[in-house]
């Protein structure tokens, strides 16, 4: 079904206001903005066709380039949030990469047990599914009032577990359909995905800072326009070169952000660049949003109905659900190894609400299933990229409705807190 012009802009103004709308209402009701934007286009796309997301149609065949585009801006952005002075992001990283490891060992091994497929694939969707949103994560912790150490120790993870999701079932994808590929290629492989991608990003970021410090009496007025047409050259160059991209823009970020705190020599340097960086921040903030809106209605539309049996969307269905349970469950035993950054030191506050039920999954697995699916060689089982797609679904209902148990316990919190404060008040007003 084609859709005329004037309805195409229509609907683009209308997302940009429901995305608006939402994220305002999150404010009041604690509903995960991505949740709806994905069911918009699943609604747009595989249900009522009013766009066209088939095989082959021109919304599957440009979503590299998307991705790619919500990469840059969103892991841009999320690297700017981060402080590299703020000891959460230390204390985060045993938390991150251990529950990474032990969510996607588990998960391999429940989808073999419950599919049956090969212990390979099985392997591939765990690990795919081994940790938080790098997209989502971002958004959402710009929309709380929670701790810098918390929330840079979330962005963290969300970022830190991409690198698991995306490098163990790539390395798995290999397995299969290289004959030559050996365990002692993967050292290699990682060093490139990970060490390489982040040096380019560092290197880039002190590039540009030394370009805007240049040239900063002609470029102050366009260094927001300027900076992220780096951003975007830099994460083109990551690909280009074999490296993470994903990776190489969020260092480039948090380089960026945190120039001025790395030395005294480098805040020396950085001073006169402080107006700039917030120039960029403010205006990243905007076109963030802005993408991250259309990425999320895109990714609705890149889901896909299965054209077999009802009994096998209803089977993967349970399966989904139980995986469902089995990450916040996960989750639920490893949140103590963030006791020290927690702001409420009770065991059953908000804050660790909010972490356990920070559930939902998005880009990596979409990429990964889409990748083994649309490969013939691989020889996919079927209903494969359809159970990832519903994992994705589902966690994020999961997250939306853990938000509604965080809302309630920070709004309790946030009352008894005031209502001490109020009464130590009176006391010493009365003393």
């Amino acid at each position: 079904m084609m859709i005329s012009p004037s309805s195409l802009f229509l609907l683009f103004s209308g997302i940009v206001f429901l995305g608006y709308v939402l994220k305002t209402l999150f404010y009041r009701i604690k509903i995960i903005v991505t949740l709806p934007l994905m069911i918009i286009g699943l609604l747009l796309g595989p249900v009522f066709h009013f766009i066209s997301s088939s095989s082959g149609s021109l919304v599957v065949s440009i979503a590299s380039y998307v991705s790619a585009i919500a990469i840059a801006f969103i892991l841009f952005d999320a690297g700017l949030s981060i402080k590299l002075y703020n000891a959460g992001l230390l204390k985060s990283a045993k938390f991150t990469f251990s529950l990474a490891t032990a969510t996607g060992l588990l998960l391999s091994v429940v989808i073999y047990l419950m599919t049956g497929w090969g212990l390979i694939y099985c392997f591939i969707a765990g690990f795919a599914l081994s940790g938080p949103s790098s997209a989502i994560v971002p958004t959402l912790t710009k929309s709380l009032r929670i701790g810098e150490g918390l929330k840079s120790a979330m962005i963290f993870e969300s970022v830190a577990t991409d690198i698991l999701e995306l490098i163990v079932p790539l390395a798995l994808i290999e397995v299969i359909t290289i004959p030559g590929f050996t365990i002692a290629s993967v050292p290699a492989m990682l060093f490139e995905f990970v060490v390489m991608s982040a040096i380019l990003g560092l290197v880039s970021a002190f590039f540009w800072a030394f370009m805007l410090k240049s040239f900063r009496e002609y470029s102050e007025e366009y260094s927001w326009m300027l900076t992220i047409t780096m951003v975007i050259a830099t994460y083109g160059t990551a690909q280009l070169l074999g490296f993470n991209g994903a990776i190489t823009v969020f260092v480039f970020g948090i380089v960026f952000a945190n120039l001025s705190y790395m030395s005294k020599r480098m805040e020396k340097f950085s001073y006169d660049l402080k107006p700039i960086f917030k120039h960029v921040q403010e205006y990243q903030g905007e076109i963030t949003f802005f993408v991250s809106t259309f990425f999320f209605v895109y990714v609705g539309l890149l889901f896909t109905l299965s054209s077999g049996s009802i009994y096998l969307d209803l089977a993967l269905g349970v399966i989904g659900v139980g995986i469902s349970l089995i990450i916040l469950l996960a989750r639920d035993i490893f949140t103590p190894l963030l006791n020290g950054i927690f702001q409420d030191k009770k065991p059953f506050g908000s804050e660790r609400t909010l972490v356990v039920f920070d559930v939902a999954r998005g880009l990596s697995p979409i990429i990964i299933a889409i990748l083994v699916a649309s490969d013939s060689s691989l020889g996919a089982p079927i209903g494969f990229l359809n159970f990832i797609f519903i994992v994705v679904i589902l966690t994020n209902v999961v997250q939306t409705v853990g938000m509604f148990f965080y809302a309630r316990k920070a709004n309790a919190e946030a009352m008894l807190a005031r209502t001490i404060a109020i009464k130590a008040h009176e006391k010493n007003r009365n003393a």
